[in-house]
């Protein structure tokens, strides 16, 4: 998060609460942090980018919401704010239980990350709320987003504490204006793909969705660079390697991020009972000899240069391939 969220500065350069990135000029925060910093709908409030950068943004009148209502604020940039990626928004419906995370400024000279816990919905004086359970999130967190961190889409924004009752309960207490409202005030769309697979792994097709591995695909494209003729991605069961290499790594070849793999055809198999088979149904006219099988595919398919095979699931010629036909698959 504390990448993708600006301060809010007062009068005197101060943080007084936080804003974040919706569309390529548009940021949310609250009404009443705008307030705080001593602007109104329709004036200019400066801000501080992640990397120090301090620039002017106006207060929308369209969007207004008073702290008496829901308070949010939109915040219109004069122009699109590249050195960040909007944040996108997904539904705050079926978050209870998530753990989530967000990032504040609560003192001068602090930035602060918070997490926690999405308790439900809560309604106070008419006006629904997602209930946040963190004993992080504090005055200077107001106006930060609510990153839900199972379906990694930003769920609400920060808006009030609740201070500690006559029992002492509640403390940990922090609401949020859900997603849902954000859309509806400011006209902003909801993305309700899911990027969580849960057990199973990220493919070609989601990847746009995977992200965090950057070093280990560097790392696999060097080790090609090196050996174009063979690669072995290890590690333990449940790891990342399928996800790392189909998502990663084969979407890095097939944008040319080695010189001319671009071109390069691109199979994959899993073994399974009968890994010939299997070669056989992508294509390959006599999978028993493989280095003729790939001069005849390239040859059936003049646009590419060189073939890669990729063997998901490895492992399955130990476990689920007869010994005779193993033996005579790896000869190969």
């Amino acid at each position: 998060m504390q990448n993708n969220t600006l301060q809010v500065l007062d009068q005197n350069d101060l943080p007084i609460g936080a804003a974040f990135l919706v569309d390529n000029d548009l940021l949310l925060t609250c009404a009443h942090v705008v307030r705080s910093a001593g602007s109104v709908p329709g004036q200019a409030i400066s801000l501080r980018t992640p990397k120090g950068t301090e620039l002017n943004a106006t207060v929308d009148r369209e969007a207004w919401r008073d702290e008496n209502a829901e308070d949010i604020a939109t915040l219109r940039l004069a122009t699109p704010l590249d050195e960040m990626q909007p944040l996108l928004l997904g539904a705050s419906s079926g978050s209870q239980g998530h753990a989530f995370s967000t990032y504040g400024f609560p003192q001068p000279g602090q930035a602060l990350s918070g997490s926690g816990t999405i308790t439900g919905y809560a309604t106070l004086n008419g006006i629904q709320y997602l209930q946040l359970e963190s004993s992080q999130v504090t005055p200077g967190f107001s106006g930060a987003p609510v990153f839900d961190e199972v379906t990694q889409r930003v769920v609400g924004m920060v808006v009030a504490i609740a201070p500690p009752d006559k029992y002492q309960r509640q403390g940990t207490t922090a609401f949020a204006v859900p997603a849902e409202t954000l859309r509806g005030i400011c006209g902003l769309a909801l993305s309700d793909l899911c990027p969580y697979r849960s057990l199973d792994a990220f493919t070609e097709a989601d990847a746009d969705l995977f992200f965090g591995r950057e070093r280990v695909v560097a790392k696999l494209l060097e080790t090609l660079k090196r050996n174009p003729r063979y690669l072995a991605v290890l590690g333990p069961s449940g790891s990342g390697k399928s996800s790392v290499v189909q998502a990663g790594l084969i979407p890095a070849l097939r944008s040319g991020q080695l010189s001319g793999s671009e071109k390069w055809g691109i199979l994959s198999i899993r073994p399974g009972t009968q890994p010939f088979d299997q070669l056989a149904s992508t294509g390959m006219r006599d999978s028993t000899n493989l280095v003729q099988a790939a001069s005849d595919w390239l040859a059936a398919h003049p646009q590419n240069e060189r073939l890669l095979i990729l063997i998901d699931q490895f492992e399955e010629l130990f476990v689920s391939t007869p010994p005779n036909t193993r033996a005579d698959f790896v000869a190969v």
